[in-house]
């Protein structure tokens, strides 16, 4: 594992260290297509649960007024709040925005101390997902393909942001469980791409601008 010069702050150490560990797993796992001996646990006790921080962090972070009525119910389906039951629109706006106010305060109530953890985890991923597809040529490290990440585009909904926070899970969930995907799969390389700018962004060069 390459070392990196400690920023002084220990969330933001821990963090990049997360990234480092998990872009260093997936080359292993990209060039071998063998899973090394420590990668289930790195993945199944930090990768995955910065991953379950961003998630709580964006249904603490979702506020229902910027969504469309046909994009909030499907983020409340998802959620598996979403009733039968026939309403016109003002009312049916009216129960999905109280639906995802309960979800963000049974969220609010699992996340002990108060969310910052978990609203850091999403505005970093954020910022990791709008940076993608900036990164340089010489910074990108997917093993196959061009060396560009610039069709990667960022979300822009929050639909968008939760598809690609349950993508990230699920390329995870598959790597860790043997099962990974061929190097031309385009949800893998987006997963590899996230990772690969967040250490990126996370490295010292990055402490230094």
């Amino acid at each position: 594992m390459q070392s990196f010069e400690a920023s002084g702050f220990a969330e933001f150490d821990r963090m990049a260290a997360l990234f480092r560990r998990t872009r260093e797993l997936l080359d292993v796992v990209s060039m071998t297509r063998e899973l090394p001996p420590e990668a289930t646990e790195v993945i199944a006790n930090e990768t995955l649960p910065h991953v379950e921080d961003i998630e709580q962090g964006f249904r603490v972070w979702l506020r229902a007024g910027a969504v469309d009525i046909a994009e909030l119910r499907a983020l409340v389906a998802r959620a598996g709040m979403l009733t039968t039951e026939t309403r016109g629109a003002a009312e049916e706006r009216a129960a999905l925005v109280e639906t995802m106010n309960e979800i963000a305060a049974a969220a609010r109530s699992h996340i002990l101390p108060a969310p910052a953890r978990a609203l850091a985890a999403l505005e970093h991923a954020r910022l990791v997902f709008a940076l993608l597809p900036l990164t340089p040529a010489e910074e990108v490290h997917y093993p196959a393909g061009r060396r560009t990440y610039a069709d990667i585009a960022p979300p822009r909904r929050p639909a968008e942001l939760a598809d690609r926070i349950e993508e990230l899970e699920r390329s995870l969930w598959s790597v860790a469980t043997h099962r990974t995907p061929p190097l031309t799969d385009a949800s893998y390389r987006r997963t590899y791409g996230f990772f690969d700018t967040a250490a990126r962004i996370s490295g010292n060069h990055f402490l230094a601008s």
